[in-house]
């Protein structure tokens, strides 16, 4: 019954890795059709209902936000989850951290992102991973997904992991970048996606021996 949360920088493959462990594992990956799924079996949202506030989504606020507290995520829809009001984005995190919950509770499950780092931190029957890569492989990557130009690419690369660092520092008090949040570093700028999802397994399986 154990749980993989895979952190991963914007562009480094983290996704595909995800996809990867959780198909060989024969594990759910943590994703919007299960979190509607979770959400409407535990009454939280109704039926096909989606909350799904990724890290790299949440609204880093300027300057001028800080000193006057109305946040602009407040009048927005997150995806079907019509959060309203302030402290909408607030809300939207905390449902999608009850969702990670129970997700864990029932165990055999890949949770990639969206804050898994901090909301399983410290928890038994946990395999941290943080998956990496440099930042011109990741811009390129970028560039070639989204059929971006470079300058752009790179720009998105920039405001997501901004993102993704205050996310975590804003609702679990944690540096996203600090090495003892996790149990396996991958860079994929050194080996391949296929290797690093091996990688994966093979500490997974060290840390959680199936059973005889």
């Amino acid at each position: 019954m154990a749980v993989i949360s895979l952190s991963r920088e914007v562009g480094s493959g983290g996704h595909e890795i995800a996809q990867l462990v959780s198909e060989k594992l024969g594990y759910r990956l943590f994703d919007q059709p299960l979190m509607a799924k979770l959400g409407f079996e535990a009454g939280l949202t109704k039926e096909g209902e989606v909350v799904d506030l990724t890290a790299e989504k949440h609204h880093t606020q300027s300057v001028l936000e800080k000193m006057f507290p109305f946040n602009i995520m407040d009048t927005v829809a997150l995806g079907a989850y019509e959060a309203s009001g302030q402290g909408a984005e607030d809300k939207s995190a905390a449902l999608v951290t009850r969702l990670i919950n129970i997700a864990y509770a029932q165990g055999n499950v890949v949770i990639e992102g969206r804050g898994g780092q901090g909301v399983l931190r410290g928890k038994p029957d946990v395999l941290q991973v943080r998956v990496v890569a440099p930042k011109q492989q990741r811009i390129a990557w970028i560039a070639k997904r989204d059929n971006l130009i470079p300058i752009d690419a790179e720009q998105k690369v920039k405001e997501a992991d901004l993102s993704q660092a205050d996310y975590i520092h804003q609702y679990f008090g944690a540096d996203i970048h600090d090495p003892h949040l996790y149990d396996l570093i991958i860079n994929t700028g050194k080996i391949s996606i296929e290797s690093a999802a091996d990688a994966v397994l093979n500490l997974f399986n060290q840390m959680f021996p199936p059973a005889k």
